[in-house]
């Protein structure tokens, strides 16, 4: 396993979009999406496009929440001059199939989509997961919080 992800062992496949938010619930008054993606005061977002191995070490907060623990010198991270140690992360993309066909008893997954999934409320390691869904050969999306 790459260092550039975390220490833990992470599944590398995602079985649907699990950080596919809807606006509205039965039952219940949700924010709209623009509402929960407002920084707090004092804080900026950004969002960069990186290839793996990633170059930096992700954590898990006790009081919640997923950190920058740790860059790598000279890894794509540090080269991309924007990650610092703290920031923290709010999403990240991850690949999903969308439709599974059979073949004389083999399955064969189809459909591939790109997907935003959100940090807030989802374990660590579905989130790990999701950044190891990315193939090698694309960037892969992360959105972090930066705050002063």
């Amino acid at each position: 396993m790459s260092a550039s992800l975390s220490a833990r062992a992470v599944p590398v496949t995602l079985r649907a979009p699990v950080g596919a938010r809807r606006s509205v619930r039965r039952g219940s008054v949700v924010r709209a999406a623009a509402d929960e993606d407002k920084p707090p005061a004092g804080c900026t977002r950004y969002s960069i496009n990186i290839k793996r191995p990633l170059g930096l070490v992700l954590e898990e907060k006790k009081e919640g929440g997923i950190f920058v623990g740790e860059i790598v010198e000279g890894g794509n991270a540090d080269k991309s001059g924007l990650v610092s140690v703290g920031d923290e992360l709010i999403a990240t993309s991850g690949v999903v199939f969308n439709s599974t066909q059979d073949y004389g008893g083999v399955s064969v997954k189809s459909g591939e989509e790109t997907v935003r999934l959100a940090v807030r409320g989802e374990k660590f390691d579905t989130i790990m997961a999701a950044i190891a869904s990315n193939p090698s050969q694309r960037t892969v999306t992360l959105e972090f919080q930066k705050c002063m």
